[in-house]
């Protein structure tokens, strides 16, 4: 069994758990595997299902006809729920479908599993509504939750569940939640700048003292935010980034040329960087220059 996880870029404490629980007949009704990047998760998620609907000898086999139905996304058995493209969560209506799916026996072996991908995504709503489901479990259902992290559920769910964790995460999404992190710090720096709390800004400042990648990504979308000011400072509407709010105040409350001194400003910086200038000097003068441009 685990030659089928070995495929898996999880941590050996993930493949050695979750084989012990199949293998053992002791694996929970609801699953919530966190860490990893998503494909990671869901894949997983799928050799779960693959092990619990399997008619090989060795489960999971993953030549059998049920196999190549989990893995193909095929099988009557085995139900996905993600969130739509055109929503940002799953609601609780979606996870009330999912529950009558529930109340149907299996077609075509003894259990029914349901895997939740993007678990994280579920509104509370949508999470209490697992609560009933959870707490009373048929013998014939297994919840296999995927998320990037146990923190973005409800302790409830959390208590009436087994956490696996898969590993570190990709750097592909350690990047992206990066990425992310620098755009609420120049969000937040420039709202500070522009409400006029310099205690605010200097914390926010020390955040990346010690990550210099972070603070390059912050200077870029700075510039971002700034160049939206001026956008919205001529009255256009074409906007690189989301930060309305922020670019708004900027442009209300700074005039076209300082906020075209804070950009010259920030770009300088950004070379600097980019050429390995001191870092804790160059973060100094971000805040020096950005308040010296203001206050002119």
């Amino acid at each position: 069994m685990l030659a089928v996880f070995e495929k898996l870029q999880v941590s050996a404490m993930f493949k050695n758990s979750i084989t012990a629980a199949l293998q053992t007949g002791r694996l929970s009704h609801a699953l919530i595997l966190e860490e990893g990047d998503a494909a990671t998760r869901l894949q997983a998620a799928k050799e779960i299902a693959c092990a619990v609907l399997c008619d090989g000898e060795s489960k999971p086999c993953g030549v059998c006809s049920k196999c190549r139905k989990v893995l193909n996304g095929s099988h009557p058995d085995l139900h996905i729920l993600s969130k739509d493209e055109k929503s940002s969560m799953i609601k609780v209506d979606s996870v009330r479908e999912l529950k009558k799916k529930a109340l149907i026996y299996p077609n075509d072996g003894n259990k029914s599993v349901f895997i939740i991908d993007g678990a994280e995504y579920m509104n509370p709503q949508a999470q209490n509504a697992l609560l009933k489901i959870f707490e009373e479990p048929a013998r014939h259902l297994l919840f296999i939750l995927c998320c990037k992290s146990k923190s973005s559920l409800l302790d409830t769910v959390i208590s009436r569940a087994t956490l696996y964790s898969l590993g570190q995460k990709s750097s592909k999404e350690c990047d992206s939640e990066k990425e992310e992190k620098a755009v609420n710090l120049a969000d937040g720096l420039l709202s500070c700048l522009a409400e006029e709390n310099e205690i605010a800004f200097l914390r926010k400042i020390s955040v990346m003292q010690k990550d210099k990648e972070l603070f390059r990504l912050t200077l870029n979308n700075l510039i971002l935010i700034l160049r939206d000011a001026i956008v919205l400072k001529s009255s256009g509407n074409d906007m690189l980034t989301d930060c309305f709010d922020t670019a708004k105040k900027l442009s209300t409350r700074l005039t076209a040329s300082k906020i075209l001194r804070l950009i010259n400003a920030v770009e300088e910086l950004e070379e600097n960087s980019k050429l390995n200038a001191n870092h804790n000097l160059t973060l100094t003068r971000l805040s020096a220059l950005f308040y010296s441009i203001k206050s002119t």
